[in-house]
């Protein structure tokens, strides 16, 4: 490698799903665009192209998509970012936006998870998403971990796990729950989003059963609502993006 010539962040291209396809040269899969190529062969900066079945896709609709802009959005080597707006190295680009999760769920076999709907008239849901009576249409942990596991580089810790006590003033029942805190931080654009869940602790299940998943399921959720923050699509739209998806396939 020519250090005088070559400049580029391989641990930021690394997280980003890309690999070394020949010396400078780097290549990624990017599901239902192409193969997308970072080539520092010639150019210190680097230069990003995707090819396709009809030839290299448009150069504007190129730097239109993630891989190029959040390796642009933090190199220092590169004042003349060009997409759309200046962007700083203190500013931060979220991925799994709306075309990528539609990518996401489009690479997956859809009709698996059809079939193994319940209600055939609601493909998805129970897998996908839940719809919660007075609550609404939430994500499931399965769809948020889906979507995370193909943006990469997600990295996920407990900040806080113990048990709070909930108290009915009017019948002077108490409950047990877990609570956990969790922290979810993209290492590759530095977003950050923070997390919490709480889950009834069930005797019953543990005398019946000799176990519980309360804990489990705390901090599964929390995890999830953490790693929501890092998609900039809000839950309800992720959601019916989704039903949208499965019912058109």
């Amino acid at each position: 490698m020519n250090k005088e010539i070559v400049g580029y962040d391989s641990k930021k291209l690394l997280g980003m799903g890309f690999v070394m396809d020949k010396p400078d040269l780097w290549k990624k899969d990017i599901v239902g665009v192409g193969v997308g190529y970072w080539d520092f062969r010639k150019l210190k900066k680097g230069r990003f192209y995707v090819s396709n079945s009809n030839g290299f896709l448009d150069d504007e609709a190129a730097k239109a998509l993630d891989e190029y802009r959040v390796y642009r959005a933090d190199n220092k080597d590169d004042t003349s970012l060009d997409v759309g707006q200046n962007v700083s190295s203190k500013d931060i680009v979220l991925r799994g936006n709306e075309s990528s999760i539609i990518d996401v769920v489009k690479s997956r076999r859809l009709d698996i998870i059809k079939q193994c709907s319940k209600d055939k008239s609601k493909p998805g849901e129970s897998i996908l998403y839940y719809a919660i009576p007075k609550i609404g249409l939430e994500p499931s942990v399965e769809l948020i971990d889906m979507i995370c596991a193909d943006m990469g580089s997600i990295e996920v810790s407990i900040i806080d796990k113990g048990i709070n006590r909930h108290i009915d003033e009017s019948s002077g029942d108490m409950f047990l729950a877990y609570f956990a805190v969790v922290k979810a931080r993209d290492l590759v654009s530095g977003a950050e989003g923070l997390g919490s869940a709480e889950e009834i602790i069930d005797f019953d299940e543990m005398k019946n059963q000799g176990r519980s998943f309360a804990l489990t399921k705390a901090i599964r959720k929390a995890e999830r609502n953490a790693k929501e923050r890092l998609i900039p699509v809000p839950r309800k739209a992720l959601v019916q993006l989704v039903i949208n998806l499965l019912k058109d396939n």
